[in-house]
C-alpha cells in the first residue's frame, strides 16, 4: 500500500503545496471535531498541573519539526 501512495505523490501535479494524503488527513480531523470537547477546552482556565519552565516552547518546537517531517513534500 506504501508503494502505491508513493506513485500517486510522484504523479502529483506540479504546484500543488500538499499531497492527497495531507489533504485527506486535514479532512479526517476536522470531521473528527467533537463540538463540546472543543468547548470544554476552551473554557478551562488552567492545567491540572503548571508546566515546568520552558514546557511551552519546547513542546510548540517538537510539534513544528513533527509536522515538517509529516506533511513536507
Amino acid at each position: 500500500m506504501g508503494e502505491i501512495l508513493n506513485q500517486k505523490q510522484k504523479r502529483q501535479a506540479p504546484g500543488v503545496r500538499f499531497a492527497a494524503r495531507f489533504w485527506e488527513a486535514v479532512e479526517y480531523e476536522i470531521e473528527a471535531l467533537d463540538v463540546a470537547d472543543f468547548e470544554l477546552f476552551l473554557a478551562a482556565d488552567r492545567l491540572p498541573l503548571e508546566p515546568r519552565a520552558g514546557a511551552a516552547e519546547a513542546l510548540g518546537a517538537s510539534l513544528a519539526a513533527l509536522c515538517r517531517a509529516r506533511f513536507s513534500n
